[in-house]
């Protein structure tokens, strides 16, 4: 169990949580702990009563622990109570035993705080997140924070559509949901300091202004999908089947269906002890056995359908049927059920009797550790009182989660209050719901590729028709060539947390450069960094095996320099022939950046001669000029009628789907920068888009 670091109370016990924290606005004014208390219940009737309705709603059951909420209005004395550091979370809390002294900025706010374990059924976790959105949209004024044991799981869900500052050192505490949006609160652009901020300063500015930190659409999405499976009221995740249980377990389960994940969770988990009290099935015997549908849900039913058990004929079992009939499993899943109530009821514990457990004795030693008591003399009517009320909030917090010991002790209660009606179960033994199928739980190793492909696969850069957005598409391997890769994969421009002064310098140079200029020249300065870093050796053979990469050929494709004045041509590259209008060209460019290298000069001047008197500009697919105007004057084109640009965009789309094509489902160069990118494309997709007309990559629709 993992409980926090000097502290009795047992907050939060394995690493299978979700907690959450709901600040309402309160009224300023009232500075009296009573006052906050109220204003909090207030808010705590109204969030209640919400989960309540729509759980119910959706017949939902819980798999471990339910939601819930507890009043924290995080006064001195109740902090002394909950016998914990003022920082904000659990997980927080067990940093901060270790770390420095925290100040008052980490105080947290008064607000309504639970702590949920989901166990085996992650469903749990991201149903409380539905909850959650449901109650800060119907509460407009409060702001809620949930977190589990990785942190802001939010954020981990959506990780593929996160800004490029944010990482797990600059959202800590920066992840809220208000009127039913993801909120992110960012530091301003100028500062990069990776500062934990005061979950107190967070809340009132997204107070203050609830749509300033909204996420981006693609973020708030990416959570929507998550929960859309609660939306409806059909809880698909239910399971109904048949089962032959006892009388005392089929009348429990007819008034509280919720006890069937305990009872599922005791019998799985059971140890030598624990079958020791199903050999004498003291609370439910198995003579009087009756048929009954009972609600599974799939997680909870496929646990107890895969544990092995081997039922003790003598103390009464028998099983009907051979192994693969219905009767049989009927049987076999009654036993088992009645096993784990079995189980529960032997572990009841009475709450009274905790005041002489080991823990509160414990508890009360770190109560006088840390001054709770003051200089009251044990046994004055001070202390009586304090220690009383420490002794309620003790009972209070051992009773907020879902153990065993408590299970059992409201499952005698409802044994000992319940009559049980034999003939009214038996008549309803004529009247039951048909089990369903549990083909669900038999998947092929197709299906589970087919699964973890749609659910972790890469992006795809095509739609369902197998259109494509060519510019997009370029545009995205140009960023990827632009990122650096190190061990823990490619590193953002972001991730690097400098002042950001040389990046201040740079882009004043470009401006100072810019406003020299009186050339029109399309630049692009990643060209003339890449090509600086991979310079040209033209005394290199063509079959050099020194030749540049294939990334950087791609990168310099991409980033073509075209100038836009002084152009006297169709775009095709045999107008090149004349040397006069290559070097004028040159000279423009050289006016605009004297800084290029000569290599490339040198690299651009042999281009073009290879290229001089050949015809594969033709080949290159023109950008239709619908409005001239927009392009130049007459002034500046003599003839801007016959000006058809190469669109850079197509071409590029085009040439790698031949490449891949070419490949025929092998590995490849294509292949291989799509899948380091996470933009695989299945051979099929490819065939067909390669297949198709060329003159169906346009622009507009490709």
């Amino acid at each position: 169990m993992d409980k926090i670091f000097g502290a009795n109370l047992e907050f939060v016990r394995e690493d299978d949580y979700v907690e959450y924290f709901i600040f309402p606005k309160l009224d300023l004014n009232l500075s009296d702990d009573n006052s906050v208390r109220k204003q909090l219940e207030e808010t705590r009737k109204k969030c209640l009563s919400i989960v309540d309705k729509l759980t119910k709603e959706r017949n939902y059951i819980w798999h471990k622990d339910e939601f819930e909420l507890r009043v924290r209005t995080c006064s001195p004395q109740e902090l002394l109570l909950n016998d914990e550091s003022t920082t904000s979370t659990t997980k927080e809390k067990a940093a901060a035993h270790i770390g420095p002294k925290q100040t008052d900025q980490d105080h947290l706010p008064p607000h309504l705080h639970g702590v949920t374990h989901y166990g085996d059924n992650i469903a749990d976790e991201w149903f409380i997140v539905y909850l959650l959105s449901k109650i800060s949209q119907v509460l407009p004024t409060v702001v809620v924070r949930v977190i589990d044991s990785d942190g802001e799981f939010l954020l981990i869900e959506a990780a593929d559509f996160l800004p490029k500052w944010a990482n797990p050192d600059t959202c800590e505490q920066r992840v809220y949901i208000c009127e039913g949006f993801i909120n992110l609160v960012q530091n301003s652009s100028t500062n990069t300091n990776i500062k934990l901020m005061p979950v107190s300063e967070a809340v009132d500015k997204i107070q203050k202004n609830p749509t300033l930190y909204k996420v981006s659409k693609e973020i708030q999405d990416c959570i929507n999908n998550r929960i859309k499976e609660f939306n409806s009221t059909n809880n698909d995740a239910l399971h109904h089947q048949i089962v032959r249980l006892p009388l005392g377990v089929a009348m429990l389960l007819k008034k509280n269906p919720s006890l069937i994940s305990a009872a599922v969770r005791s019998f799985c988990d059971r140890d030598p002890i624990d079958i020791k009290a199903c050999r004498s099935m003291r609370y439910f015997p198995p003579e009087q056995r009756v048929r009954t549908n009972v609600c599974f849900t799939k997680c909870l039913y496929a646990m107890i359908m895969h544990s092995n058990y081997v039922p003790d004929r003598n103390i009464g079992w028998n099983l009907n049927g051979n192994p693969q009939s219905e009767e049989y499993k009927e049987d076999l899943l009654g036993i088992k059920v009645a096993c784990g109530f079995e189980i529960l009821a032997s572990q009841a514990k009475d709450a009274n009797n905790e005041d002489k457990s080991p823990a509160w004795k414990a508890y009360v030693r770190s109560l006088q550790s840390k001054g709770y008591f003051r200089d009251n003399i044990e046994g004055s009517a001070e202390y009586q009182r304090l220690l009383e009320q420490a002794k309620d909030y003790f009972k209070d917090n051992q009773s907020r989660f879902r153990t065993a010991p408590l299970v059992g002790k409201e499952i005698l209660e409802l044994l000992r209050s319940t009559e049980i009606n034999a003939e009214e179960l038996r008549d309803e033994e004529n009247n039951l719901r048909p089990s369903d199928s549990d083909d669900w739980l038999n998947i092929s190793a197709e299906q589970l590729d087919a699964m973890l492909l749609d659910r972790y696969g890469p992006k795809k850069l095509y739609k369902s028709n197998g259109d494509i957005n060519a510019e997009e598409f370029t545009k995205n391997i140009s960023e990827f060539l632009e990122k650096e890769s190190a061990l823990e994969g490619v590193e953002r421009d972001s991730d690097d947390y400098s002042t950001g002064e040389e990046e201040k310098h740079a882009e004043e140079e470009r401006k100072k450069k810019d406003a020299a200029s009186k050339a029109k020249v399309k630049k692009n300065h990643s060209m003339r960094q890449a090509m600086r870093k991979n310079p040209v050796n033209l005394n290199k053979s063509n079959n050099s095996e020194h030749e540049d990469s294939f990334t950087t050929q791609v990168k310099s494709f991409l980033d073509f320099v075209i100038p836009e004045d002084k152009w006297d041509s169709n775009s095709e590259m045999s107008d090149y022939e004349d040397e006069e209008d290559m070097e004028r060209n040159f000279a423009a460019m050289h006016e605009v950046d004297k800084q290029i290298d000569a290599d490339i000069k040198a690299y651009m001047d042999q281009m073009d001669r290879e290229l001089a008197n050949t015809t594969i500009g033709k080949s290159f697919d023109k950008t239709k000029t619908h409005n001239k105007a927009k392009l130049a004057t007459a002034e500046e084109f003599d003839d801007i009628e016959d000006f058809e640009p190469i669109n850079i965009n197509v071409n590029t789309l085009k040439n790698m789907m031949d490449s891949y094509k070419s490949q025929v489902g092998g590995s490849g160069p294509v292949s291989n920068l799509l899948n380091a990118m996470g933009a695989g494309m299945s051979a099929a997709a490819a065939e067909a888009m390669a297949g198709d007309d060329t003159d169906d990559l346009k622009e507009s629709a490709v």
